[in-house]
């Protein structure tokens, strides 16, 4: 009974934390739609809080990336990386600053984007999104809760985390395709040369058929 419940509750918590996000940007626009207009109080409320919103988060990876950035005392733990079919070592505390760092450069994109949006476009919606939805995947992040709650760095939460940007999963990707690209070449040569090797063993073996007629 009691494994029974904590089955449950460790299903529900999971469903929470991958809908959570969605259903929470989903409801801030579906806010921003119903309840907000272009008056002059509205878009700067909106401003305020995204703005509030973006700084806080990008506070914590600020902080993230300088804490540890500090040499350690003492050995440097070393973790072993795989990713991209590459395999290197690097200490746990620079791989850890550079992944604040680097959740705080596409931050920068994101917002650097909205604002572009809202400037030229006057829309408000993507506001009230990004001031929800920021702090939410903080929160869920698996950064987050190893250097700032202190959780184990085990199961979803075991380094190597998340690719650091769109730009290497896309190239995790091509390197992907080119490969599987590579052996289906592999193949189709191969089943070239073994019809080719058929063909020619069935000229010789005519030849010979006919050399004992």
């Amino acid at each position: 009974q009691p494994s029974t419940l904590s089955g449950r509750m460790s299903f529900i918590l999971d469903v929470i934390h991958e809908f959570l996000a969605p259903v929470a940007s989903l409801a801030a626009g579906g806010y921003a739609y119903m309840m907000l207009s272009e008056s002059e109080e509205d878009v700067h409320a909106a401003r305020v809080a995204c703005g509030t919103s973006t700084a806080a988060v990008a506070l914590v990876y600020l902080l993230i990336m300088m804490i540890k950035g500090r040499p350690g005392n003492g050995s440097e733990e070393i973790i072993t990386i795989r990713t991209g079919g590459k395999t290197y070592h690097t200490p746990k505390r620079k791989y850890d600053a550079d992944h604040a760092q680097s959740k705080l450069i596409w931050l920068g994109v994101g917002t650097a984007v909205l604002v572009t949006m809202h400037i030229k476009l006057g829309v408000m919606i993507p506001l009230a999104i990004q001031t929800v939805l920021q702090p939410i995947l903080l929160l869920q992040s698996a950064i987050f809760n190893v250097c700032v709650l202190n959780r184990s760095a085990t199961g979803h939460l075991q380094r190597p985390w998340d690719n650091e940007s769109v730009f290497s999963q896309i190239s995790t990707d091509m390197r992907k395709m080119k490969k599987q690209f590579q052996d289906m070449q592999s193949e189709m040569a191969g089943e070239k040369v073994q019809r080719r090797l058929t063909a020619s063993e069935r000229r010789n073996r005519n030849r010979l058929a006919r050399r004992k007629r």
